[in-house]
């Protein structure tokens, strides 16, 4: 763990890119609002930062030690740095929403099949809807979330393969792969790999659940009375979330290494 942390923390200390990349992420924040091109801005966000990712760690692959590696990240210029991986990030980008559709279709196949497809009538009730279900939607739905929640564990690992890969179809069928790669499956119950999974998810929900508190009782309420004041907030929660990319693009990366040994 302590390389994962040293190699984002070194990451963020390039801060003429970080400041940059937050400037990027802010204006198409800005930007994703408006119809028809805010899609277009989330799908370039997207690609941005993935390929970011897998750029990260083509110079980790690359490089001797962390002072090699922030060095050689110094070196390269803006565009290596943005847009050299963009290949890799449209493979994985494609694959995460095959996987995405995945789990959605097979969501609907266990509601048709248990007549439960009006619990998704209204999404801000389901917990309510699904308590009066009868007992075989609650199994399978039970059964679905824990397969789900095994799949994010090997996902993680997945994920920093594909990150590995610098064309697109190797990038693609990486990530593809982890819905049906039961040997990689298996490689990845180690304690070393289970500590990283551990760590980053841990990061990762309290991060998120800290996020969601203040911007529902602090944030909205202050962007409401004065609009101006998300000018300020996006580059900032922008900046944090990008550390958390950082942070996940070498968990994913280090999580993955383990399992070749």
């Amino acid at each position: 763990m302590k390389e994962i942390f040293k190699y984002t923390f070194t990451t963020i200390a390039d801060l003429k890119k970080f400041i940059f990349l937050t400037l990027i992420l802010s204006i198409l924040t800005l930007i994703e609002p408006f119809p028809v091109i805010g899609y277009s801005a989330l799908i370039f966000e997207k690609l941005i930062l993935i390929s970011i990712g897998a750029f990260l760690i083509y110079l980790t692959k690359r490089s001797t030690s962390i002072e090699n590696y922030f060095e050689n990240l110094k070196n390269n210029s803006f565009g290596s740095f943005l847009f050299h991986f963009i290949p890799t990030s449209s493979g994985i980008l494609l694959g995460l929403f095959v996987i995405a559709t995945f789990w959605f279709i097979f969501l609907i196949i266990i509601l048709q099949y248990t007549n439960s497809l009006s619990i998704l009538a209204n999404p801000h009730e389901i917990l309510l809807s699904l308590s009066k279900t009868n007992f075989l939607t609650q199994l399978l739905l039970g059964i679905y979330s824990v397969y789900l929640l095994f799949y994010s564990y090997v996902f993680l690992g997945k994920f920093g393969e594909s990150l590995s890969k610098e064309t697109f179809k190797e990038a693609f069928l990486s990530i593809i792969s982890s819905l049906i790669d039961f040997r990689y499956w298996i490689k990845t119950f180690n304690l070393k790999y289970f500590l990283i999974y551990a760590t980053w998810s841990f990061i990762t929900i309290l991060f998120y659940s800290i996020l969601s508190f203040t911007y529902i009782f602090v944030i909205f309420p202050t962007i409401i009375k004065n609009p101006n004041f998300s000018l300020i907030i996006i580059p900032i929660l922008n900046a944090i979330t990008l550390i958390l990319a950082y942070f996940t693009f070498f968990s994913a990366y280090f999580a993955n290494k383990t399992t070749k040994n």
